[in-house]
């Protein structure tokens, strides 16, 4: 098994290096890296979505990571990326695996599960017989679903003549062949070995619908929304071919409308419970304070998902880390959610500089004055946050900016707690459902001791640096060695959990060289730190 993180960084930077072999001027090298790094992102989510064991999880991820890595060397030696003018990618792409020797750390027999998967992703049905167990039958399932998801993005948004080797006017007035027409009828996948016409390389794609393993990849695709597009975007000028088109396009949307029927009942109360989805009933237009993290990241979906107008506004400052930025993104993309980055300097407030301690008060009034002249510019007059109902308000200073200023937290009006909304999350498939807690960097500072860029700076720096090391749900403390103004020393305290014990013995050596090069002493809270909830 992997470990952690930090080992799927090590595998993506021997794909990215792979792939820097190879013409970076060819923009179609370019869109196989854009695909490959979409599917990582469906397979995590598929992953999260299913609750899969993390060893499973971790192979999905390489499965993903390497699925396409046979293209390169396709493109290089038969200029196409079509393999019945070429070569079978994904044998191509184990072969480079092997040759490459990318996957030597892992044990032989997740290897084989590996090359299964890849060598599977591309055919018409999965070669059960080759899946060595159950988990491999599952890494084949879980990498043609991934796949297919993001090619529906490719179908809709790529040149079709790297996609099918012609542009959109070659299929216009064409017609569907008998056979493929009758696979779609039959709702199914349609065998390449069919395909007379460019029109049924079109259709064959809408074909993948039936031949996604698990209904989570069914709503993941539906949402998305590209199956129709280049149907949507051409004039068909074949009468014939028009109506066929128009009929394989209702075929899909029924069997669509269907599924939604069949799924729907049971599970929106699995994602969202009858008190937010009132809520949003009676709110249907609201901005949304997304710091990214867990609680205003399922806030943003379940205002979605009931139907509501949001726009989710992210206020950067020095106290939030470049992560929370990137998973903000992350999410807002993943949801097609609308979002506008603002950015704001709180040090040049005195007030939040002396860093008293109702600090959280004064920083709080000023992101979320920022986020309702900025709503309000968008049309916006109802603004929300993600307070829910586990935060105690006797002891958050910020909540009472939040009263002040008429910010709602739907969350804690309808009684959500941490952990329902982290079952909620699951539920949905959101990355963040698992996120631990996260406070500002500037929680990091005694109150009383003036708080700058440069140590905000240092805090973070240092936490990356345990993140990268496999530390997770953890706190860099820090505290003035000398408290006069002018001092820079600074002394960093580490908080973990009793989980991470072994870690800490483990990376002692190289922790303590990392962080004596910004602090001058390190040491080990020794009360430890209860893990989030």
């Amino acid at each position: 098994m992997m470990e952690q993180t930090t080992s799927f960084d090590a595998y993506k930077q021997k794909f990215k290096q792979y792939a820097a072999r190879f013409d970076a001027s060819d923009g179609r090298i370019a869109l196989k890296i854009v695909h490959t790094d979409a599917v990582v992102t469906i397979m995590d989510r598929l992953c999260t979505l299913r609750a899969l064991p993390e060893h499973t999880r971790q192979l999905a991820l390489l499965c993903a990571l390497f699925h396409d890595i046979g293209r390169f060397e396709q493109l290089c030696q038969y200029n196409t990326f079509l393999d019945h003018k070429s070569v079978d990618h994904a044998a191509l792409g184990c072969q480079v695996l092997k040759e490459q020797e990318m996957l030597k750390e892992l044990p032989e027999s997740d290897q084989k599960k590996i090359l299964t998967a890849i060598s599977n992703h591309n055919r018409l049905e999965i070669e059960e017989s080759a899946a060595s167990d159950e988990e491999c039958l599952t890494l084949c399932r879980l990498l043609r679903d991934a796949d297919k998801c993001d090619i529906f993005r490719v179908f809709a948004t790529d040149d079709m003549k790297d996609v099918i080797g012609v542009p959109d006017e070659a299929v216009t007035g064409e017609t569907i062949s008998p056979e493929v027409l009758a696979a779609i009828r039959e709702h199914r996948c349609v065998d390449k070995r069919i395909r007379k016409t460019y029109l049924d390389f079109w259709v064959s794609f809408l074909g993948f619908f039936f031949d996604l393993n698990y209904p989570e990849s069914i709503v993941i695709t539906k949402n998305q929304g590209y199956y129709r597009m280049p149907f949507d975007r051409v004039i068909f000028t074949n009468p014939e071919g028009k109506k066929q088109v128009e009929e394989v396009l209702e075929i899909m949307e029924t069997y669509l409308r269907n599924f939604s029927q069949e799924s729907a009942g049971t599970s929106l109360s699995l994602r969202v419970p009858e008190q937010l989805q009132e809520f949003f009933r009676l709110h249907p237009k609201m901005a949304l304070a997304f710091s990214g993290g867990t609680d205003s990241a399922y806030l943003l979906y379940a205002a979605q998902t009931c139907g509501c107008q949001v726009r989710a506004y992210y206020v950067s400052t020095s106290f939030q880390p470049e992560f929370e930025l990137e998973d903000a993104r992350r999410l807002a993309l993943e949801l097609g959610a609308d979002i506008k980055i603002l950015t704001l300097d709180v040090l040049q407030q005195d007030s939040v500089r002396a860093n008293p301690k109702d600090r959280c008060y004064y920083c709080k009034n000023a992101i979320f004055h920022e986020i309702l002249s900025a709503a309000a510019s968008d049309g916006f007059t109802e603004i929300m946050d993600g307070t829910n109902a586990s935060d105690d308000a006797d002891d958050r200073p910020g909540m009472r900016a939040l009263k002040e200023l008429k910010v709602l937290s739907p969350l804690r009006l309808c009684g959500v707690t941490k952990k329902a909304l982290r079952e909620y999350s699951r539920n949905a498939g959101l990355f963040t459902w698992n996120k631990p807690a996260y406070a500002c960097l500037a929680t990091r500072i005694p109150a009383g001791t003036a708080i700058n860029s440069a140590i905000l700076s240092d805090v973070e720096w240092a936490e990356t640096e345990l993140s990268r090391l496999g530390f997770f749900d953890f706190r860099v403390r820090v505290r003035k060695e000398d408290e006069t103004e002018t001092s820079t020393s600074w002394s960093a305290r580490l908080q973990i959990t009793e989980a991470q014990l072994p870690l800490l013995l483990e990376k002692r050596s190289v922790l303590l060289s990392l962080l004596k090069t910004r602090f001058d002493s390190v040491s080990l809270d020794l009360e430890l730190r209860a893990p989030s909830c």
